[in-house]
């Protein structure tokens, strides 16, 4: 994924975490806080998958090891 795609899907997910911001200052229903932040885990979680996906496209043996580390960290939460 090239970088100005991640740049513009970061951009996203912080309006949304401004949003977020915004609603919880106008004292905005916690369903609808709750319903925001789902979107913003699915957005980050979708970004997560995309960048591992291209990095496991395009890793070596070494770098396919690193990579099932940190995603064993991952896991780990």
């Amino acid at each position: 994924m090239e970088i100005q795609k991640i740049q513009n899907r970061l951009k996203r997910i912080e309006g949304q975490i401004r949003g977020v911001e915004n609603m919880v200052q106008l004292l905005r229903s916690s369903d609808e806080i709750i319903v925001q932040l789902s979107a913003i885990k699915s957005a980050v979680n979708s970004l997560l998958f995309e960048i591992i996906d291209q990095e496991i496209d395009q890793a070596d043996f070494e770098r396919m090891q690193e990579l099932k580390k940190t995603l064993k960290r991952l896991a780990k939460g």
